[in-house]
């Protein structure tokens, strides 16, 4: 198959899906209502899962270089800094063959886009607002904000949550609030003393709260994610910059060793997340369109696979590309290799949220244990080798 596809999005899963679809031969053109290609600065767990995915996209090297592994560890008491639990070094690579590695966000997603641009320089198409979409039995079209409008044989919708694509294709639905707030932050690693990094990769668990951090970039930076319960998101987008007194405000009653790791966050690398998700879709396709990550399976963050999810889609939707011989059949095989696994790890992340945030701290490292044990159920996935 030789064929024209649209990707909607050029966040990290339209890259990948782009890249998956170059990589098999097909002429691919990527729409970004965003002027600028960015992402904000966190960091991001490669399951190896994840890294089998990276690897089917031709990034394997990539991953090493901007990878880092993650140090032995621990599970603290927020107030008292008592060590819960012990994390091992990690043995991913003896159990799955790779590693589980740690990545800035932003350094993946310039890769991918240099990836992508590698193949095709004009691919990848900035401020382009898809506003409608037009189905019709050989193809799709998309009509831009700029009032263009362009043909391809088939689409794929990899624009978030908050998808125009699965807007267009099943209607209007609502992102669900799961009841938390993430808060994400990056410290320059040389703005913190040796002792607040003691152990290297940490999680803090206290009532109804969970505080993780890791360094990324081989130390130069320190990533944290706080994670709380709330009644309501009142912000206007899902994504926002956050002061500092708020976050401490939230956490005020964990120990030192925590608030003083928080403080040294510099205001411009300080943003919150309210966690979303949207119930599973029956079905992906409509005509000639699909959906692909968070526009698919939007899940909250409990399990970390969410992003991975979209590495595994694409590296599959790539898979389908080279071996079909029609779009739709490529599209139903795409449909048929990944509706189910998703659906099954959003049941999944959705299960772990409650247990995680118990009042007790013992509690919530039983649940972590169980869930850890759960979760490594998805990791022997090989979207390179999976039957497609």
């Amino acid at each position: 198959m030789k064929s024209s596809v649209i990707v909607v999005g050029a966040g990290i899963g339209g890259l990948a899906a782009a890249l998956g679809l170059l990589r098999a031969g097909q002429r691919v053109r990527v729409f970004e209502q965003a002027q600028h290609l960015g992402e904000v600065g966190a960091g991001l767990s490669i399951t190896p899962n994840a890294g089998k995915a990276l690897i089917t996209l031709g990034l394997g090297e990539t991953l090493e270089r901007i990878g880092s592994q993650p140090p032995a560890g621990a599970i603290q008491h927020f107030a008292t800094g008592e060590t819960l639990v012990q994390l091992p070094q990690d043995h991913n690579r003896e159990r799955y063959g790779i590693p589980l590695y740690h990545v800035h966000r932003a350094d993946l997603h310039a890769e991918l886009r240099a990836a992508v641009s590698k193949i095709d320089p004009a691919c990848i198409v900035t401020g382009s607002v898809v506003q409608r979409l037009e189905s019709r039995s050989d193809g799709v079209t998309v009509k831009l904000g700029n009032g263009a409008r362009h043909d391809a044989d088939w689409l794929v919708g990899a624009d978030g949550i908050h998808s125009v694509t699965r807007a267009e294709l099943f209607g209007p639905d609502r992102a669900n609030f799961t009841g938390y707030v993430a808060w994400r932050g990056l410290i320059p690693g040389e703005l913190v003393p040796k002792a607040l990094l003691d152990p290297p990769l940490c999680m803090t668990v206290g009532p109804r709260r969970l505080l993780m951090r890791y360094p990324l970039r081989g130390g130069a930076l320190v990533n944290y994610v706080a994670i709380a319960r709330r009644q309501a998101w009142m912000e206007e987008g899902w994504s926002v910059r956050s002061e500092l007194h708020e976050l401490l405000a939230e956490f005020a009653d964990f120990g030192a060793h925590s608030l003083q790791l928080l403080a040294l966050t510099p205001s411009d690398r300080l943003f919150k997340w309210g966690l979303f998700d949207r119930d599973p879709l029956p079905i992906w396709i409509r005509g000639r369109s699909t959906l692909l990550g968070d526009a698919a399976h939007a899940m909250p963050p409990f399990t970390g696979q969410g992003a991975v999810m979209a590495l595994e889609d694409a590296a599959v939707l790539g898979r389908v590309a080279a071996l079909a011989a029609h779009p739709d059949e490529a599209l139903h095989r795409y449909e048929s290799a990944r509706h189910a696994r998703v659906t099954a790890a959003l049941a999944m992340s959705r299960s772990r949220a409650a247990l995680y945030f118990a009042d007790d701290p013992r509690e919530q490292v039983q649940a972590l244990g169980a869930g850890m044990a759960e979760l490594r159920t998805l990791y022997d996935y090989d979207a390179g080798s999976v039957t497609v």
